[in-house]
């Protein structure tokens, strides 16, 4: 099989999440790869490669390289769009890096990873992990920014004057 094969079969996988506001499944895989000519073998290559990618990412992750792991959790899922830790993975990843960066790309980020959570729960209910990270996810909407917080300085400020009155309250009773 040739790498050719592999990188036009995960670009079509992508192209058509992206196109189409259905989900990728298994019957729409078997369907790209018999437009792109690749066998049954080859497309159990694909899944092969997705799994190399997962086994790198995660030692990636593991050894603190968050984009490296990122990426190859991106081509892990589009060589198997189905694969659920796949999914988990990069959702926890991105969410991860979209709360660190805080740059331009951080709102999207965390919208793909809360898509991403939500599609691990879609497809497996029983997940232990996905219910906690959507919530996390939830927690740290991007669009729920407080305006209505209170600045620290009046805390402090407030803290400080009511301090000074009891202080000032004990002199006077002693």
């Amino acid at each position: 099989m040739s790498d050719d094969h592999l990188q036009r079969f995960a670009t079509k996988v992508v192209e058509l999440q992206e196109r189409q506001k259905e989900r990728v499944d298994e019957q729409m895989m078997l369907e790209v790869a018999k437009e792109l000519g690749m066998s049954e073998e080859e497309l159990l290559k694909a899944k092969e490669e997705s799994r190399a990618r997962k086994t790198r990412a995660q030692a990636l992750r593991s050894a603190g390289n968050l984009d490296q792991a990122i990426e190859e959790l991106d081509f892990g899922h589009a060589f198997n769009p189905l694969d659920v830790e796949i999914m988990y993975m990069l959702a926890d990843a991105l969410f991860t890096r979209s709360q660190r960066s805080g740059n331009a790309k951080a709102d999207e980020e965390w919208q793909r990873s809360k898509d991403l959570a939500l599609r691990v729960i879609e497809v497996a209910p029983a997940h232990a992990e996905a219910p906690i990270l959507l919530n996390a996810i939830n927690n740290k909407d991007p669009a729920k920014k407080s305006d209505n917080a209170v600045p620290i300085g009046i805390v402090i400020g407030v803290g400080v004057f009511v301090l000074c009155a009891i202080v000032g309250l004990l002199v006077l009773l002693l």
